[in-house]
């Protein structure tokens, strides 16, 4: 009885851990994303004097990061990875320029950026 319960126990297990690695899976390929497109906006994010507006690139890149955002990926998935992307960067994020991100993309931000994210309040 103890070896049938112990058992069960064990294969519920085995398969929370499956759907968790899937699901961590799933986050990290969406970082991989997140890794290949946010880059593009960084040296305008920290004030870099030799790049006073994002490039199209960069813009091109926040699109697809909104994109990525209304789909099943996420904005809390999206401001988890730049989190992890930027934290203890140097130089860091200049807060002004997160603001004028996407006015000058001529764009709305779908997930979150800041000098002191927190991404567990995203919805």
């Amino acid at each position: 009885m103890a070896m049938s319960r112990f058992l069960a126990v064990l294969a519920v297990c085995l398969v929370c851990v499956s759907y968790m690695g899937e699901a961590m899976e799933a986050v990290f390929s969406a970082c991989e994303l997140v890794f290949e497109y946010f880059p593009y906006c960084l040296e305008f994010l920290v004030g870099d004097p030799y790049f006073p507006f994002p490039s199209t690139r960069c813009c091109e890149h926040v699109a697809k990061l909104n994109k990525l955002a209304h789909s099943n990926t996420g904005p809390r998935t999206i401001c988890w990875c730049i989190e992890v992307m930027v934290r203890g960067m140097t130089p860091a994020l200049v807060p002004s320029k997160i603001q004028e991100l996407p006015v000058m993309c001529n764009t709305t931000l779908s997930f979150p950026i800041s000098d002191s994210m927190d991404c567990s309040k995203v919805g």
